[in-house]
C-alpha cells in the first residue's frame, strides 16, 4: 500500500494491529456508498492510536477505494482565529480533494494550496471550474473579515461537493473537542466561540459526505456531543489492544528501535502495560539509563522510571489529565475521591459511599459537581448511573497518581510501588508458564522475530553461512540488504485474511525477496500446511506485486518425508538449523 498522507506515527512499519477497528470502519466506509453510515466519533486518553488509525484508514481509502473520498482535517491545540480556521480547512480540503481526483501526492504536502489565489490556480490548471465559485466566495467574505460566512461555506464545502459531483466524501476530523475551545469570532482570541461544534447539526446528519472525529479528552467530547449534537454521532471507545496484537507491537518495536527483548519478557510487557500501545511504545523510548528488556530487572525498572519519576512520558501524559481535574475541583477532595476510587476500581461505588468513607463535609450536590469535572478529565470513569462511579482501569495510571499525590495526603512509600510491580510480575510468570504449550502463540512469534532479527542485520553481510542454514535455495540465490523484513498481514480492505510469518522485500529487484512460514512447536510440518502456505503466499505476490522470490519454511522440530519431496518437486527452501534462533546479543546504550 502506497502511503499518500505523511503518517505522524512515523515509518509506516510502526503502525501496529488495530485488525479489528480498521476493518470496522472499513465496512462502515463501505457502507457510505449506501448513504447508512451515521457519523461516528472515536473516542480514548491521548497516545492510544487515534490518529494513528485514522491516518491509515484514510491512506487505505485513498489507495485503494475509487468511490469514497477521504478528507483528513486536525484541529490544532492552539487558539485561532475563526476566519483563519475556515480558510484552513477550506485549503485542505480543495487540496486534497484534487490529489485524490489526480492521484497527485504532491497536493497533500508542498504543492498544496496556501491561500485562496493558489485554489483558484489549481483549480484551473487542474480543471476543476466548478470549485471557482465557493472558492471567489470565501475570497469575498475575507475581504468583508465575515469569520462566520468563511465558517458556513468552509464547512459545508465537503458536503455541497459530494452533492454536486454525486460522489461520497469520507470527513475525517481529528481532535473535535478542541473546536469549543481554541476558535475565536476576533483575530486578537479574546472572544472564544464555546459552541462552534454545534455549527455541524445540520452538516453531520447527511450520508454521502459522514464524519468520523476523534477526541483525546473524552469527557470533553462525550459532553459536547451530547449537548450540541444529540443524536448525530455514534461513539466508539477505543480499546487496549488484544494480546497478539501488543506481542506483535513488542517484537517490532524491538527491530526497529534496536533494543533487544528476551523471549520471557515479551508476554510480561503485554501484560504489565495491558496492551496499551502508549506504555509499549514509551517503554521503548524510555529515557532510564537502565532500560534493558532482557531481564526482568530492566523491564520493571524502565516501568518504575516512568511511572515514579518527572522524565517518565507516561507520567507526564497522566499529570496532564490530573492536574485538569485538580485545577478545576477542590485539590484535596478530588485526591482523595480518585485515590479511594482508583483503590477499588475492580467495581462501581455510590456517591453515598464516598461522602461517607472520606468524611469531605460537604453537600452531595457539591460532591456531584466534583465528580463531574473529575470524569471530564478522564481520571475517573461514570458507572450504570450518575450515581456510582469507578476508577480508572488501569494499574499503571493507578501507580501514578498515587506517586504524584499520595505523599501529600497520606504518606507515601515508593518502595510500594517496586513491590506491586513485582508482584504482578511474579502472578503474570505463572500465568505465562500455564499457557507455554505446543503450540504456544509467545514461542512461534518470537521465532519469527529472532528470524526476521537475522534476515534484517546479519544474513546478507555472512551470506556463506546463512547458504548453509537452508537447504533448496535456488543456485543463485543470495541473501540481500532487504527494503522491509516484517511479519505480514494484507490490508483489511481485500476480502481475504493473509497472513504471512515473514516477508523480506529485496531493494535490489535482480535479487530474490523472501516469503517465510515459521513452526516454532514439537509437531513435523505436513503436506497440508505446505499447501496452505503457496496458497497463501501466491495471493501475497499478486496483492503486493512480489517479483522474483523464494519460498522458505523453517520449522524447528523438521518436516515429513512427504512433506520434504513436496518442498523439493516445488522450489521450495526449507531448515530447522537452531542457529536461526539464536538470540539477538544485548546492545549497550552508550
Amino acid at each position: 500500500m502506497r502511503i499518500w498522507l505523511k503518517e505522524r506515527i512515523g515509518k509506516p512499519e510502526l503502525f501496529t494491529g488495530r485488525k479489528k477497528e480498521l476493518s470496522y470502519f472499513l465496512n462502515w466506509t463501505e457502507r457510505i456508498k449506501r448513504e447508512i453510515s451515521m457519523s461516528t466519533a472515536i473516542l480514548s486518553r491521548r497516545k492510544t492510536g487515534k490518529t494513528a488509525i485514522l491516518q491509515r484508514l484514510y491512506n487505505i481509502i485513498f489507495d485503494k477505494d475509487a468511490d469514497v473520498i477521504p478528507f483528513y482535517f486536525e484541529i490544532r491545540e492552539k487558539d485561532q482565529w475563526q476566519g483563519r480556521f475556515a480558510e484552513d480547512f477550506f485549503l485542505s480540503f480543495i487540496s486534497q480533494y484534487i490529489a485524490f481526483k489526480t492521484r497527485n501526492k504532491d497536493y497533500l504536502s508542498f504543492g498544496r494550496a496556501r491561500n485562496l489565489s493558489d485554489a483558484l490556480e489549481i483549480c484551473g490548471k487542474e480543471g476543476f471550474d466548478f470549485l471557482a465559485a465557493p472558492i471567489r466566495g470565501m475570497q469575498v467574505r475575507h475581504r468583508e473579515g465575515d469569520a462566520d460566512a468563511l465558517w458556513d461555506i468552509a464547512r459545508e464545502m465537503p458536503l455541497d461537493v459530494a452533492t454536486y459531483t454525486d460522489e461520497y466524501i469520507l470527513q475525517i476530523v481529528d481532535e473535535f473537542q478542541f473546536i469549543n475551545r481554541h476558535i475565536y469570532r476576533d483575530r486578537a482570541c479574546k472572544d472564544r466561540i464555546a459552541n462552534l461544534a454545534g455549527s455541524y447539526l445540520h452538516t453531520a446528519e447527511y450520508k454521502n459526505a459522514p464524519m468520523l472525529v476523534s477526541g483525546s479528552w473524552v469527557g470533553w467530547l462525550e459532553g459536547d456531543l451530547r449537548r450540541m449534537l444529540p443524536g448525530r454521532f455514534q461513539l466508539h471507545y477505543l480499546e487496549s489492544l488484544p494480546e497478539d496484537e501488543a506481542v506483535e507491537m513488542i517484537l517490532r518495536y524491538s527491530h526497529l528501535e534496536n533494543i533487544p527483548v528476551a523471549e520471557e519478557i515479551v508476554p510480561m510487557m503485554a501484560g504489565l502495560t495491558e496492551g496499551n500501545p502508549f506504555y509499549i511504545s514509551s517503554l521503548f523510548r524510555s529515557k532510564y539509563p537502565g532500560r534493558d528488556f532482557t531481564s526482568e530487572k530492566g523491564l520493571l525498572g524502565t516501568l518504575e522510571f516512568e511511572t515514579l519519576r518527572d522524565e517518565g512520558t507516561i507520567r507526564s501524559i497522566w499529570k496532564e489529565y490530573t492536574g485538569y481535574a485538580m485545577d478545576r475541583a477542590n485539590s484535596r477532595d478530588a485526591k482523595n475521591i480518585v485515590l479511594y476510587l482508583s483503590k477499588h476500581r475492580e467495581r462501581e461505588v455510590t456517591r453515598e459511599e464516598l461522602g461517607k468513607k472520606l468524611n469531605l463535609g460537604i453537600s452531595d450536590s457539591e460532591l456531584e459537581r466534583k465528580l463531574r469535572i473529575i470524569i471530564k478529565a478522564d481520571v475517573i470513569e461514570q458507572g450504570r448511573s450518575n450515581f456510582y462511579y469507578r476508577g480508572v482501569r488501569d494499574n499503571i495510571f493507578d501507580k501514578v497518581f498515587r506517586g504524584v499525590y499520595q505523599k501529600e495526603i497520606n504518606g507515601f512509600d515508593p518502595r510500594e510501588i517496586t513491590n506491586e510491580y513485582k508482584a504482578l510480575y511474579e502472578s503474570l510468570k505463572r500465568e505465562y508458564g500455564k499457557l507455554m504449550g505446543e503450540y504456544s502463540h509467545y514461542r512461534g512469534k518470537f521465532a519469527e522475530y529472532l528470524i526476521i532479527d537475522k534476515l534484517r542485520k546479519h544474513a546478507f553481510t555472512d551470506n556463506r553461512v546463512f547458504l548453509g542454514m537452508a537447504e533448496n535455495l535456488p543456485d543463485d540465490f543470495r541473501f540481500s540488504e532487504y527494503e522491509t523484513v516484517w511479519s505480514y498481514s494484507a490490508s483489511p480492505i481485500h476480502k481475504r485474511d493473509i497472513q504471512v510469518d515473514i516477508l523480506a522485500v529485496s531493494a535490489d529487484r535482480n535479487d530474490y525477496s523472501l516469503i517465510g512460514e515459521v513452526k516454532n512447536r514439537k509437531s513435523k510440518f505436513s503436506v497440508k500446511e505446505a499447501r496452505e502456505f503457496v496458497k497463501k503466499a501466491g495471493e501475497l505476490g499478486k496483492l503486493e506485486n512480489i517479483g522474483k522470490s523464494v519460498l522458505f519454511v523453517f520449522s524447528v522440530n523438521g518436516f515429513y518425508k512427504n512433506t520434504l519431496e513436496y518442498l523439493e518437486k516445488h522450489g521450495i527452501a526449507w531448515s530447522s538449523d537452531q542457529r536461526w534462533l539464536k538470540a539477538p546479543k544485548k546492545i549497550s546504550r552508550f
